[in-house]
């Protein structure tokens, strides 16, 4: 995989996780809780045919069911509950913090989070003009609403650097790493599932939330996980951080057209904000990658002449 076709991977998953913001006003009848362990259930069922390809693998599964839960099923109850309670755009503009809280942690003491400023300032700029717009709902609920799109921004955060340290450090489970994920966050989701249905019943419009658990379980996480593994060995952990404000970019388009209207100049001016600290981001990722291809490649120009001359000398 070349580095352009990374980041078109990157591009599609972020569309893929952007639509999970939509998700639950599609299927209002249905609880949000249903939505999310339902999605999961989904992820396993369609990971299963690679089953026994993931028993063969040495696969560390602490850590995959530590991802399962926070990347998946922990991480989307929580977005969905509090899409329910404070609105899609409230969701959308919080978790929206990911690449910031990644990048900042990525680089801590490499020097690079110079160079990071500006489009850290402008996807931070961004967040607070898409948080402060007209209209925007203070209630309580709306309040725990954000605190839960926290805590999923949280959980995320975690998983998302996790599991990259983890592919950088073991490359040959790149091929397993969403199935064995996919398996454990069903068996994670399937006994809450099977408890909200016996719990609550089948929910009204059965056929339409049918529809959106699989499309949330066949797109928004069996594919987009298998893009993220794929690219993420291509790139470098700031730059992966920096590229999931695309999942905002989509969860902000989607939503907008959701609600059928186009958003205000604030939230709109944010939005462009955001995806111009993005551009930012990949420039000085492949200025910085220019300049270290260029210092080995120097490097070993002067190391094969130094051999060259102690060969002479000798």
């Amino acid at each position: 995989m070349t580095r352009k076709v990374a980041l078109l991977a990157m591009v599609i998953a972020g569309a893929a996780w952007g639509a999970v913001f939509v998700a639950p006003g599609l299927a209002p009848l249905a609880p949000a809780l249903l939505l999310a362990t339902g999605r999961f259930v989904a992820f396993g069922a369609v990971s299963l045919p690679q089953v026994k390809q993931v028993l063969r693998a040495d696969v560390p599964w602490g850590r995959v069911i530590a991802h399962a839960l926070t990347g998946s099923v922990l991480y989307y109850a929580l977005v969905a509950v509090s899409v329910r309670l404070a609105g899609p755009t409230v969701a959308v503009a919080t978790i929206g913090l990911v690449p910031v809280v990644m990048a900042l942690i990525s680089a801590r003491g490499t020097g690079r989070i110079v160079g990071l400023v500006p489009a850290l300032a402008l996807v931070g700029v961004g967040q607070v003009l898409l948080h402060v717009g007209p209209g925007q709902d203070w209630s309580l609920s709306a309040l725990v609403g954000l605190g839960l799109a926290v805590l999923a921004l949280v959980s995320w955060s975690w998983y998302g650097l996790d599991s990259h340290k983890l592919l950088h450090d073991r490359p040959d489970l790149a091929p397993v790493l969403a199935g064995a994920q996919g398996l454990a966050a069903g068996a994670l989701a399937l006994p809450a599932a099977v408890a909200l249905v016996l719990i609550g019943g089948v929910p009204a419009q059965p056929l339409r939330t049918l529809a959106v658990v699989l499309f949330l379980g066949l797109v928004s996480s069996w594919l987009a996980v298998r893009l993220w593994h794929a690219a993420a060995g291509y790139l470098s952990p700031v730059l992966v951080s920096q590229l999931m404000a695309l999942e905002t970019a989509w969860g902000f388009v989607f939503s907008a057209i959701a609600e059928g209207g186009l958003p205000g100049p604030l939230a709109l001016t944010g939005e462009v904000a955001i995806l111009g600290g993005v551009t930012l981001a990949v420039l000085a990722d492949a200025r910085r990658a220019r300049v270290a291809a260029r210092s080995a490649t120097s490097d070993a120009g002067s190391t094969g002449r130094a051999l060259s001359d102690r060969q002479v000398s000798c």
